[in-house]
Order: C-alpha cells, then sequence, then structure tokens
C-alpha cells in the first residue's frame, strides 16, 4: 500500500486522477490554493448534508465559500481546474483529501515558513 498524503486513508479513481495531475504531495498547488481548496471541501461536506453531489458539485461549493470571502477574479485557476476534476466527489473522499491538506499546511510541503 502507497503511503502518499492524499492516498493514504483512502485511494479512490478520483483520488488518483488528482494525484496524477497534481502530485502525490499536491505538491504542483501551492499554499493558497490549498488552503483554498480546505475552505471549498468543507463547504461542499456541510451541503452534503441536504444535497447530493450531483445537486451540489464542489464547483458550487467553490462559489459559494469564496466568492464572499475573496474577489472573484483573484480565485487561482488552479482551484477552479481542481474542482472540475472532482465531480461526484463523495464525502469519504472530501475528507481523505482535507486529512492530506491539513497535514501539508502544517507539516508538509505546504508549511508557512516561520523565522
Amino acid at each position: 500500500m502507497t503511503t502518499d498524503l492524499v492516498t493514504y486513508y483512502g485511494q479512490t479513481d478520483l483520488i488518483n486522477q488528482l494525484v496524477d495531475n497534481y502530485g502525490a504531495h499536491l505538491e504542483k498547488l501551492n499554499r493558497e490554493t490549498k488552503l483554498l481548496l480546505r475552505v471549498t471541501l468543507s463547504t461542499y461536506i456541510v451541503m452534503q448534508q441536504e444535497y447530493t453531489p450531483t445537486e451540489y458539485p464542489v464547483s458550487t461549493a467553490l462559489e459559494d465559500a469564496l466568492c464572499e470571502l475573496v474577489i472573484p477574479d483573484s480565485i487561482p485557476q488552479d482551484l477552479y481546474d481542481v474542482c472540475s476534476v472532482l465531480n461526484e466527489l463523495t464525502t469519504h473522499e472530501a475528507e481523505t483529501i482535507l486529512e492530506a491538506l491539513q497535514h501539508q499546511i502544517r507539516w508538509g510541503n505546504a508549511r508557512q515558513a516561520v523565522n
């Protein structure tokens, strides 16, 4: 079994596609994009209590979560691209990605350098 941060807790075809596009540790995404993806996925998970992935896709969570927080023109294109890959994402898959992002932001390749 692989121990890549993205796939350690739940490896699915959709997560494999994400890893294929952005690296085993999502290293092709910068810190800002990972932080914004975390907000987007959290919104998505909350909304899955009321809707299905078809009724409320990740792209809608992106718009709902971030258009009020940041200027829509400043949302990184990579984030839109990631969300398009994550169509039909399950709550389990979203939680898996959130765990990986949390680790990367706190300890891994997206941590903030502190003096």
